[in-house]
């Protein structure tokens, strides 16, 4: 078995725990690699920032990510660094399960880039009002006033999306939300499209220019006349989950339903 790691420095424990892993590993005869596109699994150590710039490293070599959680909410890293050591026998022992998980391809200029969460526009730091004309499948649908928009994934639909109003949406699902950030106007809603649903997003209106962030970590200036077209990527996250618990149990984990 051929192990990757990334990893986020800043995390307190990082170092810690990545010398339990190589213990690990020569305990179980495990061959952890530098490059993790050379590995049959990646761990992710961090949070979801840290998994989420994982899966965008190896996707397209379908390599299977497990998220270690050094901290904070983790809905993508399920797996708690207090028990790294059951986590590391069940990838060991294959104790675990794979969930393929929709990604997003979107296209700016000659760029494509890919998000297993969500792509944002807005005004970034101006946090000026904006206005942004959206078509689907070359059918024009609404001119936006506001914030700005968020374009995501069923397993994006728990960040940003969540934040803004938008819906939560079973993470094997294959479909498209398209969520209003902060709308001028009381009719802008969210709103859940096909997977085969093809959205292009342009500025209108006064609006010259805005900021586009994929998965909150790759920026890009975004010009009038220039769209973003967005559609289901052809590629698939995997992400390795625990055997033994459903997506409803970190769902009320995280969310604390059922609390006071």
């Amino acid at each position: 078995m051929r192990v990757g790691i990334i990893y986020n420095p800043k995390k307190k424990n990082v170092e810690e725990t990545i010398k339990s892993i190589r213990e690990w590993s020569r305990r179980e005869k495990v061959e952890i690699v530098d490059d993790p596109l050379e590995s049959q699994y990646v761990l992710a150590l961090g949070g979801d920032g840290t998994m989420l710039r994982a899966v965008r490293t190896v996707f397209k070599r379908r390599i299977p990510v497990m998220g270690i959680n050094l901290g904070g909410l983790g809905f993508l890293t399920a797996f708690p660094s207090s028990k790294i050591k059951e986590a590391l026998n069940d990838l060991k022992n294959l104790n675990f399960r794979i969930e393929e998980r929709m990604l997003l391809e979107i296209s700016y200029k000659k760029e494509k880039l890919h998000a297993l969460n969500d792509c944002a526009i807005n005004m970034g730091p101006q946090a000026r009002t904006m206005e942004l004309e959206t078509k689907v499948d070359g059918e024009f649908l609404s001119r936006f006033t506001g914030d700005g928009l968020v374009v995501s994934t069923p397993t994006g639909s728990t960040a940003y999306s969540l934040a803004a109003g938008g819906p939560i949406l079973f993470p094997m699902l294959d479909c498209i939300a398209l969520t209003p950030i902060s709308p001028h106007s009381l009719t802008a809603r969210p709103i859940v499209l096909s997977p085969n649903a093809k959205l292009e997003i342009g500025l209108s209106g006064k609006t010259e220019e805005a900021i586009m962030m994929v998965d909150g970590q790759e920026r890009r200036s975004i010009k009038k006349p220039q769209s973003i077209k967005i559609k289901k990527s052809g590629y698939r996250a995997k992400i390795i989950m625990p055997a033994s618990v459903s997506y409803f149990d970190i769902l009320k984990k995280k969310m604390n339903w059922g609390g006071r």
